[in-house]
């Protein structure tokens, strides 16, 4: 009788064993596709969506700009050569630099159309102190060049009212004369112009980018 239950308890525990192991194999499998789950979320989270998600932020960043553009490009245009050539930058986009601007105001934000106002009147306001203090009419229109060589040349209608050559490019002797303070910044008819004007005409132009 005793053997016959030893027997009896011996099978169960042998049926038990085997769905133990079983069990083992069955969360081994699981703990496999946790992680090939967590793999291919990785890959579709960095690789997928997160480069998709961006592309659409992008577009619609590009989209809202090329509004913008169609609405303000031209009167913010007016101002890219000579905020350009102050900043050294012939590809300076004054559209840009507004829409970057706007977009990085916190809410709530002004009207566009409020702001691109005070945009162009903070820099024409900034335009016409600077022509003052360089003693031309508020209505002259001026124009600022800068050369390879980084020689800058400020013209009020076509007229040169002020240069200055770059360090690269002085001619021989002009370091004597730096250091004595005897700069020339000529004009057509070899009038001397103020070096500082000039740096301040354009340091005050660059304080709008």
């Amino acid at each position: 009788m005793e053997n016959d239950i030893y027997e009896i308890l011996n099978s169960y525990k042998d049926a038990i064993d085997v769905i133990l192991g079983r069990l083992d194999a069955i969360v081994a499998e699981n703990n496999d596709i946790k992680k090939r789950l967590s793999k291919l979320e990785g890959i579709l989270f960095d690789e997928i969506l997160e480069p998709a998600r961006l592309a659409l932020e992008e577009d619609d960043r590009n989209r809202r700009f090329g509004e913008f553009s169609e609405k303000y490009g031209e009167r913010l245009g007016a101002f890219d050569k000579i905020l350009g050539a102050a900043e050294g930058n012939p590809d300076f986009s004054m559209a840009r630099t507004a829409f970057d601007e706007y977009e990085k105001l916190p809410e709530p934000k002004p009207e566009e159309d409020v702001f691109v106002d005070s945009m162009i009147e903070t820099v024409e306001e900034q335009i016409d102190s600077i022509k003052e203090s360089l003693g031309i009419p508020k209505d002259t229109e001026v124009e600022i060049k800068q050369d390879e060589d980084g020689n800058t040349e400020i013209k009020a209608d076509g007229e040169v009212v002020a240069s200055e050559t770059s360090e690269t490019s002085k001619p021989e002797g002009e370091e004597e004369k730096e250091e004595q303070g005897e700069l020339d910044f000529s004009d057509d008819e070899e009038k001397e112009d103020d070096p500082e004007e000039i740096k301040k005409f354009e340091e005050e132009l660059e304080k709008q980018l």
